[in-house]
């Protein structure tokens, strides 16, 4: 999918192997090239106004290539399990599963393993002095629909929210994919989290205090706009497929904060909040901790 980079911000737009970059001030295109290790030729590539010119207007969007990174294999060192390692090579856990069936349903990954990595499309990333500042999505590109197959969706009353865990989405418990297996597009796969149904813009609130680990467009893995929170002892919550972003990367965060609107960007089948949790980064089905 297509990412929109603003000053080292990226926005969401349609499918291709390019990230959108918009040029900022005391950029030349010799000195975008030389940030994102590629040539000036590849650059003018997919840039076919920049062909016969040697400058860059200031404001002007211009698309950088993604790069292509080869499949290779990893060695797995103590303490690390999937999710870890498919976030280290910009795959979602179901890919590398894919790619490495043998550790399927959650068998675990002994140090030593190793594990092949599929080739992939990796983004380049471009950031200027000011670093990363969140930014409005784009509007999402139209897409085909998707059918997902899970257990019969679930409507029950509002879940009860203890001491630790706050309910996100205040009024919608609709849960249109449980966690566990499901059929997307035809395939099978595992969903780590739960899809919870509400309109675009409801407010999207963090389900216990932590410090924002992510706060970015991720549709290399196909989340979307996403907030990621680590909690004090060991827990990590995933905020995916939002339409806007309320918070930034190494914020603390309280119980209850607005941290994000519901949105439909990434690899999403309509309006929702993805709605993950991990112990340790190992995944978790949110509805046990309910209860």
């Amino acid at each position: 999918m297509r990412r929109l980079v603003l000053g080292g911000v990226l926005l969401c737009g349609a499918a291709g192997a390019a990230t959108p970059y918009r040029v900022q001030t005391g950029d030349t295109l010799l000195g975008i090239a030389l940030r994102a290790g590629m040539s000036v030729s590849a650059i003018r590539a997919v840039n076919p106004a920049l062909r016969a010119s040697s400058t860059v207007q200031l404001g002007r969007v211009i698309q950088i290539p993604d790069r292509s990174a080869p499949a290779t294999t990893h060695t797995v060192t103590a303490g690390q399990n999937l999710t870890v390692i498919a976030r280290k090579y910009g795959l979602t856990l179901t890919q590398l599963v894919r790619a490495n069936p043998k550790y399927a349903n959650g068998r675990p990954v002994p140090a030593g393993a190793r594990l092949s990595i599929p080739a992939r499309q990796v983004p380049v990333y471009l950031t200027t002095g000011r670093g990363t500042v969140a930014a409005a999505p784009a509007r999402p590109a139209a897409r085909s629909t998707r059918v997902v197959t899970t257990p019969a969706a679930t409507r029950s009353s509002a879940p009860r929210s203890s001491a630790d865990w706050l309910w996100p989405v205040t009024g919608y418990t609709t849960v249109s994919s449980g966690f566990g297996g499901r059929t997307l597009e035809g395939e099978g796969e595992q969903h780590y989290g739960i899809d919870i149904v509400a309109p675009v813009g409801t407010p999207v609130r963090a389900a216990r205090a932590g410090r924002v680990l992510e706060s970015r467009p991720d549709y290399q893995r196909g989340w979307g706009w996403t907030v990621v929170i680590e909690h004090p002892d060991g827990w990590i919550t995933r905020y995916a497929h939002l339409s806007a972003n309320l918070t930034k990367q190494g914020e603390w965060v309280v119980r209850g904060q607005p941290i994000g609107r519901v949105g439909d960007t990434g690899r999403s089948t309509g309006p929702h909040l993805h709605f993950g949790t991990y112990l340790r980064w190992n995944p978790r089905d949110p509805m046990t901790l309910y209860r």
